[in-house]
């Protein structure tokens, strides 16, 4: 990726949301993954305010974060695919065994005619 936005000074895996990795995660390419492992640390930074943006790209960064259309930048387009990847992680279907039965906050069981 060619840009005047600096590295981060370690490199992002994305932890917390791809324990495994953000290139073992299937929503992005090698490319969009190696760029994210470089880049990653101040996309998140400049995102939530704690670095400043020093050259003109990381302001137009931080100004088209804040739109909710798609930008012309790269790193802005990529950072919110992240975004979109972590929001769609958190959403959990699943199903339970359920006798029916309701407690109270004390644990009693509540009976329904």
């Amino acid at each position: 990726m060619k840009t005047q936005i600096r590295k981060g000074q370690t490199m992002f895996f994305g932890d917390s949301t791809f324990p495994h990795g953000i290139s073992r995660s299937g929503h992005f390419n090698k490319r969009e993954s190696d760029e994210l492992a470089l880049y990653g640390k101040t996309f998140e930074a400049l995102h939530n305010g704690k670095l400043l943006p020093e050259n003109e790209e990381e302001v137009q960064f931080v100004a088209s974060m804040q739109k909710l259309d798609e930008s012309h930048l790269y790193s802005v387009n990529l950072w919110k695919k992240y975004l979109a990847a972590v929001e769609k992680s958190r959403v959990h279907h699943g199903f339970s065994m359920s006798n029916g039965k309701t407690r109270d906050a004390s644990g009693n069981e509540l009976a329904f005619s």
